[in-house]
């Protein structure tokens, strides 16, 4: 009942850290900064560019959860980029398999399970055969879009890239830690799979509709981005199964009602 979290101060591993907790689980949030403080859970130094140091802070953990930084994201480290990301990603699985853990969980993307040409989603999709090469025993979950990132308090419009007429799987964040907790409680179950993870398909029409707000999309002319948002296909997610593995799995509806 030993859990590394990588990212526990992030919004994945932030929420994977709590249900941990909550579960019962002995948690070590894995950190570059030793004065990080995350309640319930004990800070453990090591940095995802350094495989020795990741090696030391799984030795004994009965389980790792992987999350890399998003390369878009303003708080990621300075010169961070795909190509580091995918670098992070096989540190912790080659981490993982050195230090003996029997179960890493690897918070993937929905997206990466082919490669597309989007830099951003094959970063993951190259960790993951990574971690397939290598023989480290995973399950990897693939997130869709997150609620979180679409709603705002005061938001007096909806601007995305999001064309309005497609339905969009989304998902909280809170549920990728409370599936993560259920995963992580039964690796004999979940071991060699992999868990698309949405709670809700919607149009973002009618996402704005429930947050009382309209919808604009914007345009660019980034390649990359018009790829991501209007040459995909949204894939299938059984949200009722999921549902039944987590009871609590929140509509947009829901997630609205709780903030």
């Amino acid at each position: 009942m030993i859990a590394a979290v990588l990212g526990a101060t992030g919004k994945q591993g932030g929420a994977v850290t709590r249900h941990l907790v909550a579960a019962g689980w002995e948690v070590r949030a894995v950190s570059r900064d030793p004065s990080a403080q995350i309640p319930g859970a004990s800070t453990v130094v090591a940095d995802q560019g350094s495989p020795d140091s990741l090696t030391r802070a799984f030795a004994g953990a009965g389980a790792v959860f992987s999350v890399q930084p998003a390369p878009h994201d303003p708080r990621s480290p300075q010169g961070y980029s795909p190509a580091v990301e995918t670098r992070w990603g096989r540190n912790v699985a080659d981490a993982a398999l050195a230090a003996g853990v029997p179960h890493l969980v690897y918070a993937s993307l929905v997206d990466a399970a082919t490669e597309t040409g989007v830099a951003s989603f094959d970063s993951k999709w190259e960790v993951e055969r990574h971690i397939a090469d290598v023989g480290q025993p995973v399950t990897v979950l693939r997130p869709t879009t997150f609620m979180d990132g679409l709603y705002a308090p005061g938001l007096p419009k909806l601007r995305h890239l999001l064309h309005p007429s497609v339905r969009y799987h989304l998902i909280a964040v809170d549920d990728i830690g409370a599936i993560a907790a259920h995963v992580f409680a039964d690796p004999a179950r979940f071991v060699g799979s992999s868990l698309t993870l949405a709670g809700d398909l919607l149009t973002p029409v009618e996402i704005a509709g429930l947050m009382g707000v309209e919808y604009e999309q914007f345009q660019v002319d980034d390649p990359e981005l018009r790829k991501v948002f209007r040459d995909r296909a949204e894939p299938p997610v059984d949200i009722e199964a999921l549902r039944a593995l987590h009871p609590g799995l929140r509509s947009f509806a829901d997630f609205l009602r709780a903030h």
